[in-house]
């Protein structure tokens, strides 16, 4: 059965994700470290993944409160990773409570000795980090705003048809595609399903949790078992006499095969 709705953020909004601001696009600005240890932060190689509601944002950290006035007037850098800067401030417990999360292509700086404020300013991209994600295509805040996929949060007044479960009416087709694209390879455990007849077995995830985000950098390929393992719903689910039968059906048939990739849940489901 499909369900037709009219306005896309209204859907969202319907199953819990976050509002959007007036221009589409939510800016975000959270403590750094109440969210890292509210298990809300995942460090990636591009960037700082922040989830609220199930719903992932991806940002960058800078310091709250920096040197400026007698620094030469000179800003601090931004950080999208957790690169030697950061690694030896953590070390020498420098780092807690000192950074926001933040997702805007400017910032508000406040200087820590003089009181001064900074509005709207850009901030430049640590070369640590730069080094080490290799090619990004920016090198400021502006230019990290700028490749943001904030199409997702857009407002599109079209229609959208989803099944009872939430997925998109053409979600079959477009985790068919994907698959293809990945060699029905598990992008956890790296298994391969090379029998037509066992692709089955290699299940689409969507990372964010939003089933009407199928852009690819949602999307994640994961065998049935990874797939089982990859949040406490996912455990839940997976504990349904259908996706258990399933499951278990996969485990028996490559149970040597996952032991050979090094799958780290083999064994626990049983």
């Amino acid at each position: 059965m499909l369900y037709t709705f009219t306005n896309l953020a209204q859907k969202l909004t319907e199953l819990g994700y976050p509002d959007s601001t007036e221009s589409g696009f939510r800016i975000i600005k959270r403590d750094l470290t109440q969210e890292e240890r509210a298990g809300n932060l995942d460090f990636r190689e591009d960037g700082i993944y922040l989830t609220i509601d199930g719903k992932e944002y991806k940002g960058y950290m800078y310091i709250k409160q920096p040197f400026i006035v007698n620094y030469g007037n000179k800003f601090p850098k931004f950080h999208i990773t957790n690169c030697n800067t950061i690694q030896e401030q953590r070390q020498k417990g420098k780092f807690d409570n000192r950074y926001y999360w933040h997702n805007s292509n400017v910032v508000d700086l406040t200087d820590t000795q003089t009181g001064d404020e900074f509005k709207e300013v850009t901030l430049e991209l640590c070369s640590f980090c730069r080094n080490q994600g290799g090619f990004l295509g920016y090198h400021d805040t502006e230019g990290f705003f700028n490749l943001l996929d904030k199409d997702e949060q857009e407002e599109i007044n079209e229609q959208v048809e989803v099944d009872i479960y939430g997925y998109t009416s053409d979600w079959q087709q477009r985790s068919r595609q994907y698959r293809q694209e990945q060699e029905f390879t598990c992008e956890s455990c790296n298994i391969k399903i090379i029998n037509p007849a066992d692709r089955r077995f290699i299940h689409v995830h969507h990372k964010s949790g939003n089933k009407l985000n199928n852009r690819k950098s949602n999307l994640e390929c994961l065998c049935v078992l990874c797939h089982s393992f990859k949040d406490q719903t996912h455990i839940e689910n997976f504990e349904k006499k259908r996706m258990k039968a399933e499951l278990n059906a996969f485990i028996e048939k490559y149970q040597k095969v996952l032991k050979e990739v090094g799958n780290p849940f083999i064994g626990s489901r049983q």
